[in-house]
C-alpha cells in the first residue's frame, strides 16, 4: 500500500483542566486523584539557596498507591499510559495535583517544581497554554513555577526548544533534570537556554568516593554557570557531598541531608528550616582542615623573565636566557613565539638530575610523542599570548594550565619584544611554589597542553 493510503489514527485532544478537577479529590489538607485505580498523591522536597541561606522552592513529587496500599514509583505509573494520549492525561492530572496542593498548603513564597516528560512536550504545543490555566485557576503567578525537563531522549528536539521557548515567554522557569545521567549533554542546555541544571544523584555521590576529582566538579559548575544557568545538586545526603558542592559553588542543594519529601509542605519546610543554620558552621570547619593551597609569588619570576627576555633580544641565544630562567625554582621550560603566535623551535627544559622525576618527565614524553613533534605549532589562541602582545615589554602571567609533561597545573610567563621590527614573544613554563620531593609519586602525569 503506497504512504498516501495508509490511514494516520487522528490525534485525541488533550484532556483539558475541568476534566482533570473531576478526578481529584479532597481528604484534610490534601489534594489526590486515582488513574486506574492508582491513588496519586503529592510530597515536596525542599531546594536550599547555599549563598541566601534559606528554603527557596519546592519540588512536587508523585506518591502513590494501588488499592491495596503497596507503593507505586512513577516510572512504574507511568508504563501504564500506554498510548500518548493517557501519557499526557497523567502527565497534566500529576502536574494538577501538585498545584493545587502547592497552592491549598500555603506555598506563598518560593519555587514549586514540577517535573514534565519532553515527550510530552514535543508532542503537545499546546501545553504552555493548559499550564497557564492551570496556575490560574489555583492563583499561582507563572514565575513561581519551575519546569523540570527530565534528561531523556525526545523524537523532536525541535519541536521541544519551542514548546519550551512559548514557557518562557510565559515567564515559567525552565530546568534541566538528572544532569550527569545516562542521555546529559550539552545540547538541550545550549538549545533550550534553562534557568537551572539539576545535577543528578549519580554525580553528587561519587564527590565522597575514594580518588574523586573535586576539580572536576568545579569545572562542570562553571562551564554552567559560564552557559548562563544556575546550578542544582539533588540527592545530597552527607557532609562530604554537601562541603565538596560548596566547594564547587554550586548555588541550590536538595536531598536528605536538608529534608526528606513530606506529604505536608509545612512539615517539610520546617524540618528544613532546622538544617540550615548548620551548613556555613559546616563549611568553616571544612576550610579549616581542607589543605590551604599554596600563595602564588610571582614577583622573582617575572624579574627574571625581564632579564632574560632582554638577554635574548640581545644576544639571540635563547639557551643563554633559558639559563637565566632556570635560575628561579619552578621554572619548566623556555620556548619562542613569532608575531603570528607560531612556535617554530623546541622547548628548552629544565635539567633535571637522575630520579624519579626525571623518570616521569621521560616517559611523558613517549607516551605523548605525537605531541611533541617538533614542528610548528601555533599558540596565538593562548591568553598569556594575547596578554604579552597587547602590553609589549612587560610580563604576563597566565593560568594554570595542565601541564604537558607535569601532570599539574602551570602557569606561562610571557613578554613581547621587538626584534628587527618584528614581534617576537619569549616564553616561559613554571609551577609556583612547588615543592613535591623528587620521588613523590609514581603516577603518570595527565594528558594536556601548556
Amino acid at each position: 500500500m503506497s504512504r498516501a493510503h495508509v490511514a494516520v489514527p487522528p490525534r485525541r485532544p488533550a484532556p483539558p483542566l475541568d476534566m482533570l478537577l473531576s478526578m481529584m479529590e479532597k481528604d484534610g489538607n490534601s489534594w489526590f486523584a486515582t488513574y486506574r485505580g492508582i491513588e496519586i498523591r503529592s510530597a515536596f522536597q525542599p531546594v536550599m539557596s547555599v549563598p541566601h541561606s534559606r528554603v527557596i522552592g519546592y519540588e512536587a513529587l508523585m506518591r502513590s498507591r494501588t488499592p491495596k496500599g503497596d507503593a507505586l514509583p512513577p516510572p512504574l505509573v507511568f508504563s501504564l499510559a500506554r498510548r500518548h494520549d493517557e501519557a499526557v492525561l497523567l502527565d497534566r492530572l500529576s502536574r494538577a495535583v501538585h498545584v493545587a496542593n502547592f497552592a491549598d498548603q500555603g506555598g506563598d513564597i518560593g519555587w514549586l517544581f514540577l517535573n514534565v516528560l519532553p515527550q510530552i512536550l514535543e508532542a503537545s504545543s499546546e501545553d504552555a497554554e493548559f499550564a497557564d490555566e492551570l496556575i490560574s485557576h489555583f492563583g499561582l503567578p507563572a514565575e513561581r513555577i519551575v519546569l523540570e525537563l527530565l534528561e531523556q531522549p525526545a523524537a523532536d528536539e525541535r519541536t521541544l526548544t519551542q514548546t519550551v521557548d512559548a514557557f518562557h515567554r510565559r515567564n515559567f522557569l525552565i530546568a534541566i533534570d538528572d544532569f550527569g545521567s545516562g542521555f546529559s549533554n550539552f545540547d538541550r542546555i545550549w538549545s533550550t537556554r534553562p534557568d537551572i541544571v539539576k545535577l543528578d544523584r549519580s554525580l553528587v555521590g561519587r564527590l565522597t568516593q575514594r580518588n574523586s576529582d573535586h576539580e572536576l566538579m568545579r569545572h562542570l559548575v562553571s562551564m554552567l554557570h559560564q552557559a548562563g544557568t544556575m546550578v542544582l545538586a539533588e540527592g545530597v545526603e552527607a557532609d562530604g557531598e554537601l562541603m565538596a558542592l560548596m566547594d564547587a559553588d554550586v548555588d541550590f542543594v536538595q536531598g536528605y541531608w536538608l529534608a526528606r519529601p513530606h506529604f505536608s509542605l509545612a512539615r517539610a519546610h520546617s524540618a528544613a528550616v532546622e538544617r540550615v543554620p548548620l551548613l556555613w558552621p559546616l563549611f568553616d570547619a571544612h576550610a579549616a582542615r581542607a589543605p590551604q593551597a599554596p600563595v602564588l609569588r610571582f614577583e622573582s619570576f617575572e624579574q627574571s623573565m625581564t632579564v632574560a627576555a632582554q638577554t635574548y633580544a640581545l644576544k639571540r641565544d635563547i639557551g643563554r636566557a633559558a639559563a637565566i630562567v632556570f635560575e628561579v625554582a619552578g621554572a619548566r621550560r623556555v620556548f619562542v613565539l613569532d608575531e603570528n603566535g607560531v612556535q617554530s623551535e623546541p622547548a628548552l627544559h629544565v635539567p633535571l638530575p637522575p630520579g624519579a622525576a626525571a623518570e616521569r618527565r621521560d616517559a611523558a614524553q613517549r607516551r605523548l610523542a605525537p605531541l611533541l613533534e617538533s614542528g610548528a605549532s601555533n599558540w596565538s589562541r593562548r591568553a598569556y599570548f594575547k596578554r604579552a602582545v597587547a602590553a609589549p615589554g612587560r610580563v604576563a602571567v597566565m593560568g594554570p594550565y595542565f601541564s604537558l609533561s607535569e601532570g599539574k597545573g602551570c602557569h606561562t610567563a610571557a613578554v613581547a619584544l621587538t626584534i628587527d621590527n618584528t614581534t617576537t614573544v619569549f616564553c616561559a613554563d613554571f609551577v609556583p611554589n612547588d615543592d613535591t620531593p623528587d620521588d613523590a609519586s609514581d603516577e603518570p602525569p595527565s594528558l594536556g597542553l601548556v
